[in-house]
Parts: structure tokens; sequence; C-alpha cells
């Protein structure tokens, strides 16, 4: 175990499969020793990796260390408890859900041009295409774009995205995403630090949101082309991925083709992650890891290819933050109604960073960073705080915001993206009934919106870790400290 740091809680010990494979990828040629697990820890039957893990490298890089690009924003609303009545809810939620799509759009929203300038940008595009406070950039993961120093031709980095990805990015802006995704509307329910609290512009009874989503189908599509999936079932998903690319990105598939095949793909989705949990046995996944040389043209593709995902990612969830700007205009009738956007971050990426003055290759699959206060020099809140952490948790219960106000080397400066699963989703499916589900989240007093697909049941709230046993070990570890304890009061949902 000198291999594998494990930062976890003990009432949550590693099963065996999650175990092994650790070792497996303690093992891989070219890596810094050790990697670390962290408290949300959890092993996917639809994945290579276990989630919640932490691995640096020098001089390669392993592509199955990470999964497609994900990350969390969390949004400041100006409004408290008792500005909103259900009536207010039901109006913003619903505003919410008809400019949010669950899944590639019908019909783009922007150009091939904008798709070039977002590859590059990222969150920025979204800033000046609608009007946010452009002081929020400073406290986006990479001020909102991974690619911003970087002085290659935008020919040469719009090259390592195959053509049938770029057409479908232009379908993939404005969607939320199904699954774990959602937009979570939270009440400040209590401060636990409020020193830090005032720092963050936060106080008891105030409105804020959670935005979990990611690069969605361009992101996606990116890394089905670079990660060779098509060793997986017999490389039947491969061959339906690149179809279903196809027809979702030409501009000549009708309407209701694209959502058939949007309602076929969740429905194959469902059964996926059943057949992976049932038949486990006859579809494990390789512990062969192959590594990379940093100087190759394949890791530079795939380097750069995985920035434009990110990029992508930051600027989906800075554009669904605007829809929630807009939303309270309307329901309001305000035209002066702007939102703080406190921190945006990635949970699952690959790229460089200097940690305690060493450069390294940092692969964090469902992780995020925890910079600490001296990462952060001229910043007018970080500087202080260190960067925000949140720790999202099951339905209906209980968030928190945290704070990396001293950061921990011993995970890399790194910190969990939620609770993690007990139970993984296809099996959650065969245990909790759907309408158990609804009535716990009930008696909670939240409200959950969604578009009428999948099943709630695989995020039933006892298939996850309980949140305050996770902080627990976030604070024991100095990972970060928790600023304030968030109620959730509504979430816009897209079921798988």
């Amino acid at each position: 175990m000198n291999n594998i740091r494990l930062i976890i809680n003990d009432d949550y010990p590693l099963d065996s499969n999650t175990l092994d494979i650790l070792k497996s990828m303690s093992q891989v040629e070219g890596i810094v020793k050790p990697i670390v697990a962290l408290p949300d820890v959890h092993f996917k039957f639809s994945y290579y990796t276990p989630t919640g893990v932490v691995v640096l490298s020098k001089n390669t890089i392993i592509p199955k260390f990470v999964n497609a690009n994900c990350g969390m924003s969390f949004i400041i609303t100006p409004f408290f408890e008792n500005d909103i009545s259900e009536v207010i809810l039901d109006k913003l939620f619903d505003y919410l859900r008809t400019n949010i799509a669950i899944t590639t759009r019908i019909s783009p929203l922007i150009s091939v041009n904008d798709l070039s300038d977002i590859v590059k940008n990222g969150a920025e595009w979204v800033f000046d295409k609608h009007s946010l406070n452009r002081q929020d950039l400073l406290n986006f993961e990479n001020n909102g774009s991974a690619l911003k120093n970087d002085k290659r031709p935008m020919a040469k980095i719009m090259s390592f995205i195959p053509e049938y990805c770029k057409k479908i990015g232009l379908y993939s802006l404005g969607v939320l995403g199904y699954g774990n995704h959602f937009i979570e509307l939270q009440k400040i329910d209590k401060v636990t630090n409020k020193p830090l609290a005032d720092k963050f512009g936060i106080s008891p009874g105030q409105l804020c949101f959670m935005i979990h989503s990611d690069s969605r189908a361009f992101g996606q599509s990116i890394y089905d082309f670079y990660s060779k999936k098509a060793k997986k079932l017999l490389g039947l998903q491969q061959v339906y991925k690149k179809i279903h690319y196809a027809i979702a990105s030409s501009e000549n598939s009708p309407e209701f083709i694209r959502n058939t095949l949007n309602l076929t793909n969740q429905a194959l989705n469902r059964l996926k992650s059943t057949l992976y949990w049932k038949l486990d046995r006859i579809n494990k996944k390789s512990s062969k890891f192959d590594a990379i040389g940093i100087e190759t043209e394949e890791a530079d593709a795939y380097i750069t290819s995985t920035a434009c995902a990110i990029n992508f990612g930051y600027a989906n969830r800075t554009y669904l933050a605007s829809i929630i700007r807009d939303g309270f205009r309307k329901v309001f009738n305000k035209n002066a109604v702007d939102l703080t956007i406190l921190y945006d971050g990635n949970h699952d990426s690959l790229q460089k960073e200097t940690i305690d003055g060493n450069e390294f290759i940092v692969h964090r699959n469902g992780a995020s960073r925890a910079l600490s206060p001296q990462y952060f020099p001229n910043h007018p809140v970080f500087s202080y705080t260190g960067q925000p952490v949140l720790l999202p948790s099951a339905l209906g219960r209980m968030s928190f915001l945290c704070a990396a106000t001293k950061g921990c080397p011993e995970s890399y400066y790194s910190a969990c993206h939620g609770t993690g699963r007990l139970i993984d989703r296809g099996q959650a499916r065969q245990i909790f009934k759907t309408q158990d589900v609804f009535n716990e989240v009930k008696k909670q007093n939240m409200k959950i919106y969604d578009y009428g697909k999948g099943y709630i049941s695989e995020e039933s709230p006892a298939a996850f870790k309980d949140a305050e046993k996770i902080l627990e070990t976030v604070i024991n570890y100095n990972i970060a400290d928790p600023v304030a304890r968030l109620k959730p009061l509504a979430a816009l949902k897209g079921w798988r």
C-alpha cells in the first residue's frame, strides 16, 4: 500500500475490486507515487478506473486514468428564501426546463466560428455574449480557459478535433445532461465560518445554485475518439456511438429522428449500466494502462483535445448560469438582476500544474482542485480564503460550501467532488423504488423538476455515502474547512 495513499473515512473501507484496480494503477511506469484515493472513491462498472482518484506524472500521460470532462459551478444570487414563493419557484424552474436541454439540442445555439471561439476562450465567450460580470472570470479554474496562454494558431488547435465532433459541438451548448447532473437551488442554512462567509459574500437564508454539468456530446465524442473504446462490448459500443454522433450532428436529420435517437440513447445507457453490474465477471475492465510519452504527437493531441473539452465545459456551465439569471429577471420582471459566479472548476481533468514549485501532469478522475491561499496571491478573495471547495450531497440532503484555507499536499491539493456512491447506478434501479425516493425527497420539502425521462431510483439518497462523514474526513486532512451548510430547495434533473 506504499504506492497508494488512502484519504478515506473508516466507515467506508474500499471493496476488493476498487483496491485491485488502484494497485494496478499504482504500478504504471512513469507515474509519481503514491497515487491518491479521496473520500468519495468508488468503482464504476462502466469505466476503467475508480472515481475520486488523483495521479501525478512527469513525462507521461495515461488516457484511461481520466474520464470525460465534467465540473461544477457555485452561483450566489441576491435573493433570500423569503423572496420566493412556490408560484415563483414553479415559474423559475419552468423557464429553466424550457431553455435548457437535457441532451443534444434539436437545433444549434452557436455557429462554427462561435465553436472556435469557445474552444480557445472557454467561459469568456459566454461572458461577452451574455453580458455577465467579467470580474467573475477570476473565480474560474484557469480563469475559464485551459488554452488561454496557448500561442499555437487556432487552425492547429482545431486540427485535433475530428470533424464530426465539431459538428456535434454546435448542438451541445445549453445542455444539462442526465444521470447525476443537476441544477440545484439551495439556501444558506447555516454559516459555520463567518469571516470566510463574509469574504465569499454569503449570509444565512441567501439563495444560491450548484450546477453539475460538462461539455456534453462535444467532449464525449472527443473522448470516445481518442480513448480507443472499440475494445468494449466487442466494439459494438464504438460502432453505435459513431452512428449516434453522425445522425445527431447532421443538419439533415429531422426533429423526430433526433428525439427518437436521444430517447434510444437514454434507454441504452440504462440497459448498459444494468448489464455492466449484472455481467461484471464477463465485462472486466483491462488492468493494462498504457502510458504515452509527453513528447509524442499522440500525447499532444490528447492533452490539447482534452483542454478543448474543458473549455467547452466552462462555457456550457456559464451559459446555464446566464439562463438562471434570465429566469430570475423574467419571474421578477426586473432587468437589473445579476448573479455572482463564486467558483467554477473541473473534477475530471488532465492538465499541467505547478504544485509546491514542481511541474506535474495531473490526472484527476472525479476529483477537483483544492488550492490554498498562496496559489492566489492577487485574488481579492481567494488570497484570504483559498479556493472554494464544493461538497454536493444526495437528493434532499445537506450539501456544503468549503474553502481550502490550509491546503493539503498529501492529496496533491485535491478534494473529492461529492460524497461518492455506495451502490452502482444499475444496481440502485433494482433495489429502490421510484415513488419511495420521491416521497423521501418530498419529506425534506424539496421540489424536483425533471424532463419526464429516466428513473429517480438510481439517485436514491441511500445509494450514496453520508455527507457529514465525508466532510469529517475533508476537515481532518486539512483538504478544506466548511464555510456554510446548504439546504436543497429545488432541483432540475435529467434522468438517464
